[in-house]
């Protein structure tokens, strides 16, 4: 079946609750417990729903399990965006949102956020295993003992920008951030009048309007011939959102970074946009001991793995709705992970490297969304602290 990339934005008008792998019953409250952005795999099927609704109304159908299985098979998810923008604006470049990466620091009375550059390691670490290889990873060394403070999870495309080209980022006083509320479902007996306790529960939603702007969702999807509704459903108690078109230009990589990369950087690093499914969880793919060193390819070129910034995996879950049964749990690195890397022939890399790797995609299930990255510059320094 012939498919067109098309470029959207779900714009949620009543929130969104995307459940988390837990079950109802983690906790003796009923709670359900809400992932603070939906994944990928979760916009994909609100994709293959919006779809697949409108065809059953244009045909004046109802698909089977086997329908929806079968005919919303050929709808991929490509990049994908976190976007905000001021109320009744149309959508800019500069409304893009990115995670915060893990090199970014914030520390106490500080008026710059810290950038946490790796050096080589003086000494080895405690583990559960020995492999030598990653045990010469570089380390982040802060330049002092200031205290750490916690980080946002949000960064304007301003802030992103200036990060990955090198540049200086101010503490801004009211971090960008989303609310969230807990919303209480209770069931009435008609023929009582009391309570029902089999449908009192309560779960998580995550406001997207709020005075001074909304949030949305932007994606590139392949999806077949056919009118698509103008109102989605999304997340687990499926919430309406309406379906406008993006322009292209929100996915292109900024002129600042391709310009910080013609300035030469022998160094190169690379912040996952996405959650990333690894064959070997933090590890690349396609990156193996090679004379002490972990080597592989990015953007046709040979290069040598010398830092990851990985906090712990996130488990990735979910409900397949035609098949009415759970999809199986991956582990999967977290958006904000940092890899540092830098080319086998000791040359630069340059802007034509940087719009190659600009929201490619790494991993496996990339036609589900995931495992996307973008590049920043890198200057490796090796003095040992």
């Amino acid at each position: 079946m012939t498919t067109t990339t098309t470029r959207l934005a779900l714009v949620p008008r009543d929130g969104f609750f995307a459940k988390d792998g837990r079950g109802w019953h983690t906790s003796a409250s009923g709670r359900g417990h809400g992932l603070d952005w939906p994944w990928p795999s979760t916009v994909l099927g609100a994709l293959r729903s919006l779809w697949g609704r409108g065809e059953e109304t244009r045909s004046n159908t109802t698909f089977t399990p086997d329908d929806w299985r079968s005919r919303t098979q050929p709808i991929h998810l490509g990049r994908t965006l976190v976007l905000r923008r001021e109320h009744g604006a149309a959508w800019r470049v500069e409304d893009a949102t990115w995670p915060v990466p893990l090199d970014a620091l914030w520390l106490e009375g500080r008026q710059e956020v810290h950038r946490l550059d790796p050096v080589k390691p003086i000494a080895p670490t405690l583990g559960r295993d020995d492999d030598e290889v990653r045990e010469s990873l570089w380390r982040p060394v802060p330049d002092d003992a200031q205290k750490p403070l916690a980080a946002p999870r949000w960064w304007s495309t301003e802030e992103f920008v200036s990060w990955l080209a090198g540049k200086s980022v101010s503490v801004r006083r009211e971090a960008l951030t989303t609310t969230r509320r807990v919303q209480v479902h209770v069931g009435i007996r008609p023929e009582e009048l009391t309570s029902d306790d089999g449908v009192l529960f309560s779960h998580d939603v995550v406001e997207t309007l709020d005075p001074g702007g909304e949030w949305a969702l932007g994606v590139e999807v392949a999806l077949p011939a056919g009118e698509l509704p103008k109102v989605a459903t999304l997340g687990s108690d499926s919430r309406l959102s309406r379906v406008e078109p993006l322009p292209t230009t929100l996915f292109d990589p900024p002129a600042r970074v391709l310009e910080a990369f013609r300035a030469s950087s022998v160094g190169l690093r690379l912040v996952a946009t996405s959650p990333i499914s690894f064959e070997k969880g933090w590890l690349p793919d396609g990156f193996v001991n090679t004379n002490g060193e972990y080597r592989g390819r990015l953007a046709g070129l040979n290069v040598v793995l010398r830092a990851a910034f990985v906090p712990r995996p996130i488990h990735v879950s979910g409900w397949d709705m035609a098949k009415g049964e759970p999809k199986p749990t991956s582990r999967m690195v977290p958006p904000g992970a940092v890899y540092f890397f830098e080319r086998t022939d000791g040359q630069p890399f340059g802007d034509a490297e940087a719009k190659a790797l600009w929201l490619t995609a790494l991993g496996t299930r990339t036609d589900e969304g995931f495992g996307r990255v973008v590049p920043g510059v890198w200057r490796p320094t090796r003095n040992n602290p």
